[in-house]
C-alpha cells in the first residue's frame, strides 16, 4: 500500500432534509421524530484507489457526487459511512480564495494560508516572491483583498495552493475563472507537477481538459461509480448517456464572440518582446495576423490559412531564422514552424535595414483557443538553434466551426494530410 496516495472504500454521503424549520426542531429535541424527514445521498458505497504520481479525473453530471467527493478526500467534510485514507500533504483548489479575510492584503493572506497549511513563517517569506510572480496581480498585493476581482483573487490562491510542492494535488472546477494566459500558466504547472510525480484529483465538465490531464477517470452517477478506468471510454459513456456526442472535436461554443473579423491583431513591440535594454545582436520589432481576405484578425475557420507577418532586423553576424510557436489553452505545443524548419535560406546578415518575413499556416486545428509567439534565432544544428530575441504568447487566437450545419474537414485535435482509396480483393474497382 505504500504506493497509494488515496484509498477510499465505501464511502457514503447522507443529508437530512427536513420539510419545515419546526421539523428540524423536533427532530433535535427528540431524535426519534421523523416527520417529513427526507434522506439525500449524495454518495453511494464508492470505493476507489489512486496511485501516487497518477492523474485521476472526476467526471459525472451536476448533482452526480463530484464535489462532495473531493471534499471528503480533503477533510472539508465527513462521510456519513465508510472510510478514506490520504497518505500525503494535500493541495486543494476547491473554492478559490474562500479561505481569504477580505481585510488582509494579498500579502498577509499568503502567509496566513502558508501557515494553515503547515509551513513556517521563514519558508513562506522565502518563497513569496515566486507566488507573487506566479500570481502576477503587481502592487495589489499590498491592497486589501476585498478590492480584487474574483480572476485577481484565483491567482493568488492558485498560486498559493500550487507552490507549496504538494505530494497530492485535488482541483474542483476552479480554473474557469481567469484570462486565458493565466489558464496556460495553471494548466502548464499542473502538468510540470504531474511531470514530477504529484498525484492529481481533476474534477471537470471539460471533457477536453480531462482527456488531456488525465490517465484514468471515474465517473459518478447519482452518487456512485457506474465506470472506473480508460479516459476516453468514460467520456464517450457520459456523453453518450448525456445525449451527446463524443469529444472528438470541440463545441462551435468555441468561437470567441470578441474576436471577429478585422479586429486589430498588430502589437507594438515594447509590449511583447523582451526588454529593449539588453543588447542583442538582432531584433523583433513587430507583429501582425492576417485572414485569407488581407484583413488583421485573431479569429479563423478552421483549416484557414492564418499569415503570420513579422517584421525584425536581422542578425549582423548571422542567416537570421523567423520561427512560429502555436500552443493550445493547456500550454502544450500545437505545432512550431518557421523558415529553418522549411528549408527556407533568410536574407543576408544586414544590421542596416530591417526585413519582413511571412509565415502562412493552416489551421487545421479543432476549434478552441490558441496563442502563438514568434522568435528570432540562428541555427546550430538539425532541430536545434539558439535564440537571439523571442515574444511573449499573443492571442488568443480563435479557431471555430459550426458542427452543426457543416461537415468537419477532420475529427480529432488536428488534421493531417491524408488520401482514400477503395479496391477490391482483385485489385479491381467494384462496377
Amino acid at each position: 500500500m505504500d504506493d497509494v496516495a488515496i484509498s477510499a472504500r465505501a464511502l457514503s454521503k447522507r443529508y437530512e432534509v427536513f420539510a419545515s424549520p419546526r421539523g428540524r426542531l423536533l427532530h433535535a429535541l427528540w431524535p426519534a421524530y421523523r416527520r417529513g424527514v427526507q434522506e439525500v445521498r449524495a454518495l453511494r458505497e464508492v470505493s476507489f484507489d489512486v496511485r501516487r504520481g497518477e492523474s485521476v479525473g472526476v467526471i459525472g453530471r451536476n448533482g452526480g457526487g463530484k464535489s462532495t467527493l473531493l471534499q471528503i478526500l480533503t477533510g472539508v467534510l465527513a462521510p456519513s459511512s465508510g472510510e478514506v485514507r490520504v497518505n500525503g500533504r494535500v493541495s486543494a483548489l476547491l473554492e478559490l480564495g474562500s479561505g481569504f479575510n477580505p481585510e488582509y492584503t494579498g500579502r498577509d493572506n499568503v502567509i496566513l494560508n502558508g501557515l494553515l497549511l503547515g509551513f513556517a513563517r521563514g519558508e513562506i517569506v522565502r518563497r513569496f516572491r515566486e507566488i507573487e510572480d506566479f500570481a502576477g496581480i503587481g502592487e495589489a498585493i499590498d491592497r486589501p483583498v476585498k478590492t480584487y476581482s474574483s480572476g485577481m483573487m484565483m491567482r493568488l490562491a492558485f498560486a498559493v495552493q500550487v507552490l507549496t510542492d504538494p505530494d497530492i494535488l485535488v482541483v474542483d472546477e476552479a480554473l474557469s475563472v481567469g484570462d486565458f494566459f493565466f489558464q496556460q500558466k495553471c494548466f502548464g504547472r499542473i502538468r510540470a507537477l504531474c511531470d514530477m510525480g504529484v498525484t492529481l484529483v481533476f474534477v471537470s465538465h471539460d471533457m477536453r481538459t480531462v482527456r488531456d490531464l488525465c490517465k484514468r477517470v471515474i465517473y459518478l452517477q447519482q452518487g456512485a461509480v457506474a465506470f472506473n478506468g480508460d479516459t476516453v471510454t468514460a467520456i464517450h459513456r457520459y456523453l453518450n448517456e448525456q445525449g451527446e456526442e463524443a469529444p472528438a472535436v470541440a463545441p462551435a461554443e468555441a468561437h470567441a464572440e470578441g474576436t471577429a473579423s478585422g479586429e486589430l491583431a498588430a502589437v507594438v513591440r515594447d509590449s511583447i518582446w523582451r526588454s529593449a535594454d539588453e543588447p542583442r545582436d538582432g531584433k523583433l520589432i513587430a507583429l501582425a495576423l492576417y485572414g485569407e481576405d488581407g484583413h488583421a484578425t485573431t479569429s479563423f475557420r478552421m483549416g484557414e490559412t492564418m499569415r503570420v507577418v513579422v517584421a525584425y532586423r536581422p542578425s549582423r553576424s548571422v542567416p537570421t531564422h523567423i520561427g512560429v510557436t502555436i500552443r493550445n489553452q493547456y500550454e502544450q505545443i500545437v505545432t512550431s514552424t518557421g523558415s529553418a524548419h522549411l528549408a527556407v535560406v533568410p536574407p543576408p546578415a544586414d544590421s542596416a535595414q530591417a526585413a519582413i518575413c511571412e509565415v502562412d499556416i493552416a489551421m487545421r486545428l479543432e476549434a478552441g483557443n490558441y496563442s502563438i509567439s514568434v522568435a528570432l534565432g540562428k541555427i546550430l544544428g538539425p532541430n536545434r538553434g539558439e535564440y537571439l530575441d523571442y515574444s511573449r504568447p499573443v492571442g488568443p487566437i480563435s479557431i471555430h466551426w459550426d458542427y452543426e450545419q457543416e461537415p468537419a474537414p477532420f475529427l480529432g485535435m488536428f488534421g493531417p494530410q491524408a488520401t482514400v482509396r477503395f479496391r477490391s480483393l482483385s485489385g479491381e474497382m467494384p462496377g
